[in-house]
């Protein structure tokens, strides 16, 4: 091939790129510009895919101030108090079971400020099971009624009646004795507004309308 046809390829190659090159460019400038009319998080494509929530536990056999046992997972054998239930994410903080680093307030910290602190990480409620108060060891559990209707939780293992925490009857704030600027004082409460005598006189003062029904005094 001549040289002046290799000349004419390379002009003509270079003129497709620079074509390229501008449509790229008139583009990007284009979607910039509708970008800035309406936000990139606005379509459905664009937003951050959601976490997908847990299939809640209906029955909870596992209350707080119970006495667990790890049955699976690396912390397996390990035994303690259940601190706090988790419903939302079916899992339990339990004492001295998956201690590690989390960030925590300070214990009188005006500042509430976070620090990494020892404490009980959760586990799930699956890898956990009841102590049997019989035998002392890791049991299911199952639901009975005594004869009085009151319904029980049951150790499967030894048959015996597992109790509820009297942790459960201990309210997480007390309840404040002390009267606040939104409670009503003991004497409005205490104060006879209605008088039933007085409201029937009222009520035989009050006149007829046309239609029967009795009609408001001024002084009412």
């Amino acid at each position: 091939m001549p040289q002046c046809c290799w000349h004419a390829v390379a002009a003509t190659a270079a003129e497709i790129d620079a074509r390229r090159v501008g449509a790229m460019a008139s583009r990007a400038s284009r979607l910039a510009s509708f970008l800035e009319q309406k936000p990139l998080r606005s379509y459905p494509w664009a937003r951050p895919k959601k976490a997908k929530q847990p299939p809640q536990i209906n029955r909870w056999n596992i209350l707080r101030g119970d006495k667990v046992v790890v049955v699976n997972g690396r912390h397996r054998g390990q035994s303690g108090i259940v601190q706090k239930v988790l419903r939302s994410t079916n899992r339990l903080i339990v004492d001295d079971v998956n201690v590690g680093d989390r960030m925590l307030y300070s214990r009188g910290d005006e500042d509430k400020v976070k620090a990494p602190t020892k404490a009980p990480r959760s586990i799930h409620y699956s890898n956990v099971n009841l102590v049997c108060p019989v035998t002392n060891l890791p049991t299911r559990v199952a639901r009975r009624f005594l004869d009085d209707g009151t319904r029980v939780r049951v150790a499967v293992r030894s048959g015996a009646i597992i109790e509820k925490p009297a942790i459960l009857t201990e309210r997480h704030k007390p309840r404040s004795t002390q009267a606040g600027p939104r409670d009503t004082p003991e004497d409005h409460v205490l104060e006879v507004t209605y008088d039933p005598v007085v409201d029937a006189e009222q009520w035989r003062r009050r006149e007829l309308d046309e239609d029967g029904k009795r009609v408001l005094l001024k002084d009412d």
